[in-house]
């Protein structure tokens, strides 16, 4: 009886609640942009009490620019909204029995600032804005030198970084693609954008965790996302025509041109690129590159079929393996975006590059191995090697969208690219055992190939939306094929001395490889509540793939390849089925959002493989089944705090180089095979990102810890004939294979002018990998250390300088010792770099840069010192300075060389290559800069005039503009 009364208490109190709770009032709304219409997010709503002004409530608005406001009591408000750059918005409210909801609808907030005759007087435009997933800079706020382009912009924002060949770092993450006003920009190559418009045509820049498509529609995460960079164009600037021309010779018969022409309207994009020089300046990212090797290439940790056996991880002097060889190349490119009304927007891109690359390198390989009885061997190999590559690329890449109406679209991307290629390399070869006096083989290897590859793709994405808003439904259809046809010339005399012996090769390879696949993955999402969705997805995928191989040693009596070599010939076919289903919730708040779910993935594996020597076929069936949870919580403490947590599970297969069980023996001392037994790997993956910045100190915090595990890992078992030193690899699966890294990136003010910064990043990563070697299994642990720092400084127009240093500690051991101490490892990199500029009267300009780099802990010969010294002097010409002539020189002191370290699986490699020399050059480059004014005439209205007070933004700019 006692509970029962309890139980009548509780439920009478609970009644009680909810009444008054059904008495308290509710005020919503949405805050858009007066002029554009675009909703606000983040922006702060305050409820004040009429009566004395003092704090009722507090909100802010969502992604959408909606707000609302609950348990407020009966009485008089007033509600006041807030946004850097908009006038306050001022209402007064009643809550009272007649009106205990109040739904405002959409409230426009007007711009500051008014115009006085033919003068404007522009608000203060705050140098950096924080929004949910975006951190934005005005450009005007970041003076960059004249005729500067956007990467020299980049570099001056804070948690940005450059290196000297164009990548992009941004708060520790790679920048992945880039963005004008929205749209592709020559399809995914940062490069093209960043190093040919012009900084003075950018309005805002803005970095963006950019979703999927998918994600983008379902407003539910799928963990797919990327650093993304978005310039968007000054609206006096959408109307005209720039570019600029260069043409130099120089020293040792170097050259270099360049052309970028860019035609903006307000609905349409088109820019011409094209260019060639000799001097390594490659202004683009390569792409679909032909490899070879008798097995038709490969590459990558675990792949197993990297020509000739080099897995390269490059940490070379200078910062990346575009140091090494000399490269000449020529490109061209057109870019094209239309909007054809609201409904149908049209990109489309195609680039062409010719590159050819000329490689020398000398390299000393340790390779440790245990047998089965523990005993350990060091095997010393050094070798001697030149190489000639040419690859000609085309690629097209388009992105149709089309707006059937405001419920239904398409998203429609085909891809294509062909390449044509040829190599020719000469390796000499010596390898020592143990003491370093005991030589075990020596030889001369040739490889010669040409060939030629084609891919074709693409995807077709339907959207619809329905009338209960959440409610949707997609489905992605996807096609892709890759043809590849190779053949191979593999020319080699290995002497063996345990015992004499020598083995000669003089083979033809015919490879072709043809692969196909095509899918289809459907999602729905149903509202499961005001804020709560349920996303269900299926796919399927089928893979198929073909790949022959025919060998045919030389007939010295015919003077032909024409003798089959069955042993080495075969015909391989792989059909693969992925089916995925899932199940996932979102529940999205004002300050946070989370999601979680799960997706079975289902594989099914035929491959089939013909002997030519048995003229039998053997055929490998697989099913695997894994449970892939996907998890993500995203929380935001403040509009310029935020915290992103996200899990993800995939499935990653094997190559079909890596299936198919031929041997490449395109180095008869390292022979591939390949493994049709492989399993899928499936990976796991977890990522907390926490961001924070202050738009108005301008300093900034990016933290990030990352893990991973492998199951079933692709691996590169090894076995090597100590008394020969022929190594033979094969991929294999294997487990125990993980990684942890945490980052922090600082950005701290130097003063109160923006891009005057001290940025400092702190990476730490530690990794165990497994070792298969003579059938023993042990593992590596890796402990990588990296600090960074570099200071970006301006003094007013007449200088600027930036100056910055980086150390890098690699420690790897082993759990297998060997009798060598060297199995374990440690070696640091250090490297200092300034650049510095300075304006001089009469349009002189003078400019040097300085790189130095450190190379210590390696093998002897290896640790060596490199110094690049370059320096220039130029002077604009013509009235409004459209000329400029430069007079350059690079590596002024000699002292520029180039060595990497690669540690993988059972070796440790050291390398150096040869590098472009010191040359002298002397350029012409012409500018042109034609925009609309009011009229809608194209030519220049006279330069702009701006004030920034405190290097902040505002002042007065003259009508008419640019």
């Amino acid at each position: 009886m006692k509970k029962l009364l309890q139980l009548l208490l509780i439920l009478s109190l609970g009644i009680l609640h909810a009444h008054a709770q059904s008495q308290q009032g509710k005020i919503k709304g949405q805050l858009t942009d007066s002029t554009s219409r675009e909703a606000m997010p983040a922006a702060t709503v305050v409820l004040l009490n009429a009566k004395d002004s003092s704090v009722a409530s507090t909100s802010m608005t969502d992604t959408k620019g909606n707000f609302e406001i609950t348990n407020i009591p009966n009485g008089a408000y007033r509600l006041y909204v807030s946004f850097l750059g908009y006038k306050p918005v001022n209402k007064l409210i009643q809550i009272n029995t007649d009106h205990q909801q109040l739904t405002l609808g959409n409230i426009p907030m007007v711009r500051k600032g008014v115009t006085l005759n033919t003068v404007e007087i522009v608000d203060e435009k705050p140098p950096i804005v924080v929004k949910k997933d975006t951190l934005e800079f005005n450009a005007d706020a970041f003076k960059t030198r004249e005729n500067a382009v956007v990467e020299d912009l980049l570099k001056k924002l804070p948690g940005v970084t450059v290196d000297k060949d164009g990548a992009i770092t941004a708060q520790g993450e790679t920048v992945t693609k880039v963005l004008v006003d929205g749209k592709p920009f020559f399809g995914s190559d940062p490069k093209l954008a960043t190093k040919n418009l012009p900084a003075n045509i950018i309005d805002k820049v803005q970095l963006i965790d950019k979703k999927s498509d998918q994600a983008q529609f379902t407003g539910i995460d799928d963990g797919q996302t990327e650093k993304t960079i978005n310039i968007t164009i000054k609206k006096d600037k959408k109307k005209g025509m720039f570019g600029r021309a260069t043409a130099g010779y120089g020293t040792d018969d170097r050259f270099g041109v360049s052309l970028s022409l860019n035609r903006f309207r307000e609905n349409q994009q088109l820019s011409l690129l094209g260019g060639g020089n000799n001097v390594n300046n490659m202004g683009y990212t390569q792409q679909d590159q032909m490899s070879f090797s008798s097995a038709g290439g490969g590459g990558g940790r675990g792949g197993g079929r990297g020509g000739g056996g080099m897995r390269m991880m490059v940490q070379g002097l200078g910062g990346s393996s575009n140091n090494a060889g000399i490269t000449r190349n020529w490109n061209t490119g057109l870019n094209f975006n239309q909007d054809f009304g609201k409904n149908l927007v049209v990109n489309g891109s195609y680039f062409f590059n010719d590159t050819k690359l000329n490689v020398e390198q000398k390299t000393a390989r340790q390779t440790f191995t245990v047998d089965s009885l523990k005993n350990p061997n060091t095997n010393y190999d050094n070798n001697n090697s030149s190489s000639l590559t040419d690859n000609s690329n085309n690629r097209f890449s388009a992105r149709v969208e089309y707006t059937i109406d405001s419920l239904h679209s398409l998203i429609f991307s085909p891809t294509y690219s062909l390449t044509n290629g040829n190599s020719y390399s000469v390796t000499q070869n010596v390898s020592l055992l143990n003491n370093l006096n005991d030589t075990i083989n020596k030889g001369i290897t040739y490889n010669d190939g040409q060939g030629n590859s084609q891919n074709i793709g693409g995807s077709l994405l339907f959207r619809k939306k329905f009338k209960k808003v959440g409610r949707t439904l997609s489905a992605n259809f996807s096609y892709s094929n890759s043809n590849n046809q190779q053949q191979n010339f593999n020319k080699s005399s290995i002497t063996y001395f345990n015992p004499d012996s020598v083995v000669t090769f003089n083979q033809r390879n015919d490879i072709n490889t043809d692969s196909w696949n095509e899918g289809v993955n459907v999602t729905y999402t149903e509202p499961v509540g005001k804020d709560r969705y349920v996303e269900a997805n299926y796919g399927i995928t089928k893979y198929n793939s073909k790949s022959t191989k025919y060998t045919y040693d030389y007939d010295g009596g015919k003077g032909d390849y024409n003798i089959l070599n069955d042993s080495l010939s075969n015909a391989f076919t792989n059909n693969t089925v992925n089916q995925q289903a899932g199940l996932s919730l979102r529940t999205n708040k004002l300050k946070y959002d989370y999601s979680f779910g799960l997706n079975v993935l289902f594989n099914d594996l035929d491959n089939m493989t013909h002997s030519f020597r048995t003229g039998k076929d053997s055929l490998i069936r697989q099913h695997t089944v894994n449970f892939s949870p996907q998890a993500s919580f995203n929380y935001m403490f403040a509009k310029n705090k935020r915290l992103r947590i996200n899990y993800n599970g995939s499935t990653q297969q094997p190559s079909v180089q890596q299936l198919a069980p031929v041997p490449d023996n395109s180095n008869p001392l390292y022979v591939q095979l390949g493994n049709p037994d492989l399993k899928p790997t499936f990976n796991n993956s977890l990522n907390v990102n926490y961001n924070q910045f202050n738009n108005i100190t301008f300093r900034g915090m990016f933290a990030s810890l990352s893990g991973s595990y492998a199951v079933n890992r692709i691996i590169n078992a090894t076995t090597l004939d100590p008394k020969t030193g022929k190594q033979t690899v094969k991929p294999i699966n294997v487990n125990g294979y993980f990684n942890i890294r945490g980052m922090v990136h600082n950005s701290i003010p130097l003063s109160k002018t923006p891009g005057q910064n001290l940025n400092t990043g702190t990476t730490v990563s530690y990794s165990r990998d497994v070792v298969a070697s003579n059938n023993v299994i042990s593992y590596t642990n890796t402990l990588q250390l990296s600090q960074s720092a570099n200071v970006n400084y301006m003094y007013k127009e007449l200088f600027d300088v930036s100056l910055g240093g980086s150390v890098n500690y690699n420690a790897t051991s082993y759990t297998q010792k060997t009798a060598s101490t060297l199995s374990d490892t440690r070696y640091l990199d250090y490297n200092i770099n300034t650049d510095f500029n300075i304006n001089l009267p009469l349009g002189f300009m003078i400019g040097t840069d300085v790189t130095c780099t450190m190379s210590r802990g390696r093998q002897a010969g290896y640790n060596l010192t490199s110094t690049m010294w370059n320096a220039n002097v130029s002077k604009y010409v013509f009235p409004k300075k459209q000329g400029l002539i430069k007079v350059q020189g690079f590596d002024l002191l000699k002292q520029y060389i180039s060595v990497s370290r690669s540690v993988s699986d059972n070796y440790i490699q050291d390398t150096q290559s040869n590098v472009l020399q010191q040359y002298f050059m002397i350029s012409f480059t012409y500018f042109l800069n034609k925009f609309g004014g009011n009229n809608g005439k194209m030519g220049d209205k006279g330069p702009r005039m701006m004030n920034f007070p405190g290097g902040r933004g505002g002042g007065f700019r003259q009508r008419g503009g640019f």
